[in-house]
């Protein structure tokens, strides 16, 4: 599993979020409850009546994983979207992205 997804995945826990950006992603719902055992393996992330919470050891790997990601300041509660990412090309190069893919 991928340090970056770790961290989002820590924080959707500890927030209560949604799974949604990992499936924009491009992660299937089974992947993400394979990162989710991996983390409960881990003792990162614990059961509590049918809840998954998050550890004291897991607070400490979201910051540990801010230091190591260079997260500061509001990057600790806003993750970049990485499914919008594109691929560098050449300062030559012109980009025409696909319309279909835009979301406005």
């Amino acid at each position: 599993m991928q340090q970056e997804v770790k961290s989002i995945l820590l924080k959707l826990v500890k927030y209560n979020g949604n799974i949604e950006p990992l499936i924009q992603m491009g992660y299937e719902y089974v992947q993400v409850i394979n990162f989710l055992n991996i983390l409960l393996e881990e003792k990162l992330l614990t059961r509590d009546n049918n809840q998954i919470l998050i550890t004291e050891a897991g607070l400490n790997e979201i910051a540990f994983l801010n230091k190591k990601l260079n997260r500061k300041n509001a990057s600790l509660w806003i993750e970049p979207a990485v499914e919008s990412r594109v691929d560098k090309i050449d300062k030559n190069d012109v980009f025409l992205p696909n319309q279909n893919e835009l979301s406005f």
